[in-house]
């Protein structure tokens, strides 16, 4: 059993945003139905510079799971499908700029006419409402406007773009947690309901730590390059043969002890320049030039024991194959291999919320376009030559090489 199961989701994402989050969905047991308009499909088929046989890698990790119907949503027939879809359907998913839905024919307000108890959510870069709700907007954007790039990148330098696509991610995250909740409360009140998932509200969510020294703390938040905002030390350190991220948190507990005792240095306990945590945030530069001194005199791998004797925080900054091949990420079989029609064995990241009564899985890879189409249409009713008819006249997609066997 998984906590998902007997849960139906139309899905009409496309890129990562609102599509990620129905992965995690199928992951835990949904029924994903991705609905994908002919004759392409969604775009991030072609998205990327990673491909395999001319599949892109990125379509690869945000599609999995799901069942794709592929439909010309340009012709009334295609929008009768929906419509029946939509009867059958606990979810509707969809991250079209706002106003797009009503323009195809799928709005909340469309669909809820036919289904009652849709949860029905809308995920867009800037919300439905105000002035830039009806501009486009990806992850760079989202970034730029939510103020995480002018607090990443080094004091002295240029606003970064974070190395991961984490609008993006927050705004998936997000769009998961609110199909739960709203699923939730249909149990109590009955009905479905329309959500909406602002990308650049989820991203601004997570500046707490920011937010606290703008609000709190009377300051406008900077650029602390590789150190953190509010604690010192805790940043990255060279190493005789690499890069790790070592500190201490929090307020006046032993962290900093713990931190002085693996480094070699307590007599920095006793150096009024750093006795309290707002003492060594004042102070950053000269406790930093100390212990710049310190790292690079051992290597990794020994800046590691001394740190874990002490319990103090501490870990290498590992590159993206290095992360990957970790013992921790082993320990977890993190990275599981999937069976694709076309591709062979392809890996995927495994899902990572571990339920132990009710786990996930990886229901199956990542869809050809049209893949499902005949099956999920004779699952809710279409006879065989009503799909050979819509096959025919163009408006529902299959594989080219399943055409002949309808």
């Amino acid at each position: 059993m998984q906590p998902l199961e007997g849960i139906r989701v139309l899905d009409f994402s496309r890129h990562m945003a609102g599509a990620y989050g129905t992965v995690l969905l199928s992951d835990y047991g949904a029924d994903v139905i991705k609905i994908e308009s002919l004759p392409n499909g969604d775009p991030s088929r072609n998205t990327g510079t990673a491909y395999v046989e001319d599949v892109s890698g990125l379509f690869l990790i945000w599609n999995r799971g799901k069942r794709s119907v592929a439909l010309d949503l340009r012709k009334p027939e295609a929008l009768e499908v929906i419509y029946e879809l939509a009867k059958t359907c606990d979810v509707v998913v969809e991250n079209y700029r706002p106003g797009i839905v009503d323009k195809i024919g799928v709005s909340y307000e469309q669909l809820s006419k036919i289904n009652d108890q849709l949860i029905y959510v809308s995920v867009s870069a800037f919300g439905q409402e105000g002035p830039w709700a009806g501009a486009p907007g990806t992850d760079p954007v989202v970034q730029a406007m939510s103020g995480v790039m002018s607090v990443t990148g080094e004091a002295d330098g240029e606003p970064l773009y974070v190395g991961v696509p984490i609008a993006d991610f927050t705004g998936s995250q997000v769009q998961a947690q609110a199909v739960l909740l709203g699923l939730l409360a249909r149990q109590k009140t009955g009905k479905g309901q329309k959500i909406d998932v602002s990308m650049l509200y989820a991203l601004m969510s997570s500046l707490t730590t920011r937010l606290a020294s703008y609000w709190y703390g009377g300051e406008e938040p900077t650029r602390h390059g590789n150190a953190h905002s509010v604690s010192a030390p805790y940043q990255a350190f060279e190493t005789s043969d690499g890069w790790v991220v070592a500190g201490a948190w929090g307020g006046e507990g032993d962290s900093w002890s713990r931190f002085c005792r693996a480094v070699g240095r307590t007599d920095l306990l006793e150096d009024p320049r750093f006795t309290t945590n707002v003492d060594r945030v004042r102070n950053r530069k000269d406790l930093s030039d100390i212990l710049d001194a310190e790292f690079v005199k051992k290597t990794t791998a020994e800046w590691r024991e001394l740190f874990n004797a002490e319990k103090a925080l501490f870990g290498p900054i590992l590159t993206i194959p290095q992360a990957i091949e970790q013992e921790q990420a082993k320990v977890g079989n993190l990275v599981t291999m999937v069976e694709h029609p076309q591709l062979g064995s392809i890996p995927m990241m495994r899902p990572v919320i571990d339920l132990h009564e009710t786990p996930g899985s990886i229901k199956a890879p990542p869809p050809l376009l049209g893949q499902h189409s005949v099956e999920v249409l004779g699952e809710i009713g279409y006879a065989r030559d009503e799909i050979e008819r819509l096959i025919a006249g163009g408006i529902l997609g299959v594989p080219a090489e399943t055409t002949s066997s309808v």
